[in-house]
């Protein structure tokens, strides 16, 4: 399976590529008062409403390198949509799956940890408001 990979507070994360839609950059992003501080906001891209998220903040809560105009990783699975903001993307590596939580993706031995778009959506469901 093929892993796309990219960096979050230091920490290297990997997804499916088969749930990538599309890396999207120079979009407005619209912020949602009274979200977790994770949550960007909303964007409207191609006829799509994501969520979007500032992975940053979702991995250490307090940390993000957010730029003015990130790269946002946009992410469909069954009726689902959301977008992803990395603070850098590494690429995309094919892998056997083996049902592992990470995965080696470099001559270094650095390792991405597997991530779903469910398990992220689920985690931010679990997110305090307002904060």
């Amino acid at each position: 399976m093929d892993i796309f990979i990219f960096e979050a507070a230091g920490h290297y994360i990997g997804i499916e590529a088969k749930y990538i839609y599309r890396v999207a950059d120079n979009v407005s992003i619209v912020p949602v008062p009274l979200m977790p501080s994770c949550y960007g906001g909303l964007i409207y891209y191609r006829g799509d409403l994501f969520d979007v998220i500032d992975m940053g903040r979702f991995m250490e809560k307090e940390t993000s390198s957010l730029h003015d105009d990130p790269y946002i990783i946009l992410l469909k699975w069954d009726a689902e949509k959301v977008g992803l903001i990395p603070d850098r993307i590494v690429g995309i590596k094919w892998v056997e799956d083996d049902g592992g939580a990470e995965v080696a993706f470099n001559e270094r031995g650095d390792t991405a940890e597997l991530m779903t778009p469910g398990g992220i959506w689920k985690k931010l469901a679990g997110l305090a408001y307002g904060t």
